[in-house]
Parts: C-alpha cells; structure tokens; sequence
C-alpha cells in the first residue's frame, strides 16, 4: 500500500521487472517516435534505433512489452510511437486547448496567468478559481493532505507536485504528477502518426495497484518482481518526447 512517501530505493535505477508469463502481453510499437512498417513479405523493418533497455532513457514501450522484454511491434502496423509531453509542456495556459483534445478541463484562475522570471507573486492554490478535471475524479481513493479536504486539480499536482498537500518532497505528488501527464498524453496521442503507448485506463489501473498493493504489474502478466512507484514513475518520465521545463507562472 503507497504510504505518503514514495516506496522503493530512490535515485537507484532498478533491473527490469521479471515475469512469470508473457501468455496475453500485446506490445506496443516502437521505440520513442520510431516507425516500424512491412515490406514486401509482411516482414517488420526497423526504420530507425531501436529502443534502449528496460527504464532506460528514451523507451516508448507499453509496460507488458517492457516487462516481457519484446521490443518488436506486430508487424505492418506502421505506427508510430508517441512518449507524450511532460509536465512542462501541460503545466502552460497556452497549452490549455490540448487538455480539451485530451478529454480534460483546464482550471480557471482569479487572474490572468504569465510565465515570469521572478519568484513574486507566483500562482498559489488559493488563486485556482474552478479546479477543472480533478486529481480524485480519476485517481480514486487520494485525498489531500491537511486541513483542506475539497477538489484538487490535475494542473496543480502537475505544477506543484511537493506541495504539503501531496506529503511534500518524497510525498505522492511526483506519482500523481507523471501519473496526470500520462493519462494526459493517453487522451492526446491516439493517432496511428503519434500513438501513446498507455490507455487512460491502465494509467488509473497503475494507481488503483500502486495504492492497494504497493506495486504495479500489468493485467496480461504475472510478475516476479513488479514496479515500485518510483519505476512507474521513471517509466513514464524517461518516455517522454518533449521534456519541457517548468516555468515560473505568476498571477497578473
């Protein structure tokens, strides 16, 4: 069970998760943005590098390919895999039409939002007028932490993942943060052109396992050694294409 800080050894790169059986486990195509397409026969060619090992840097891989250790998609598919946007990139009101293409609402501020090279007057909580799509309507069972007990926007966990609310450095924001990009960039990349290699329904199920049991292991295996929060976390962290930082963002 996740407790307010994150379990598993922090700042260590683990080994790839060992599993039991691969019976049901349907990879997702391609490395980060890497096409794979068939040639004459039907036979898969790489177009470009193939992905580099488990919870390495640059994977585009659903977690059931990783784990399997499969790296070659069916071939023919001509597919190409998305590894999403990162915090930095969804976190930016000028990004807010994409959070509707992504089945999301952004929130709406008591003022009017700017990015800022300064550390005055930057956005609080307090400033969020309309929370938009919440962290509690998708991540079932995560309440705030403190005397506040109301609605918590995606966005906020997004921008401020070691506020006291999230259990503050070491807390749950950092999951919750790249666990909000993730089903983000689920709803996002659904093309053939971009394919993310999550569903939003196994982004929910990563944390419906992680705070029941601790771990997570897909659904079509049977794990070995199943991924801590934290592996979730650089999984999805190490995917992304664009990895934008997050700027300062104050209130005009």
């Amino acid at each position: 069970m996740i407790k307010n800080r994150l379990e598993g050894d922090q700042g260590v790169q683990p080994s790839a998760p060992q599993v039991v059986s691969t019976s049901s486990a349907t990879p997702v195509n391609v490395g980060r943005r890497r096409l794979f397409r068939a040639v004459g026969g039907g036979a898969g060619v790489l177009m470009a590098v193939s992905a580099k090992s488990a919870l390495g840097g640059g994977v585009c891989q659903s977690p059931s390919a990783m784990m399997s250790g499969n790296t070659s998609p069916r071939p023919g598919t001509g597919t190409t895999c998305s590894g999403g946007l990162s915090p930095g990139y969804w976190v930016q009101p000028q990004h807010s039409p994409n959070w509707q293409t992504a089945g999301a609402v952004f929130p709406q501020f008591n003022g009017t939002i700017v990015t800022c090279t300064t550390s005055l007057n930057q956005v609080s909580f307090a400033d969020i007028s309309n929370q938009g799509t919440t962290i509690q309507s998708l991540f079932t069972g995560w309440t705030p932490i403190g005397t506040y007990q109301g609605d918590v926007s995606l966005w906020w966990v997004i921008k401020s993942p070691n506020d006291a609310m999230f259990g503050g450095p070491g807390g749950l924001g950092q999951l919750l943060r790249h666990l909000s990009c993730a089903w983000l960039n689920a709803g996002y990349f659904q093309g053939s052109a971009a394919k993310y290699p999550l569903t939003k329904a196994q982004v929910v199920d990563m944390w419906g396992q992680l705070r029941s049991k601790g771990t997570y292991c897909p659904g079509s295996l049977s794990c070995i050694q199943p991924w801590t929060a934290s592996d979730v976390i650089r999984y999805i962290e190490n995917m992304y294409d664009t990895n934008a930082p997050v700027d300062n963002l104050c209130k005009k």
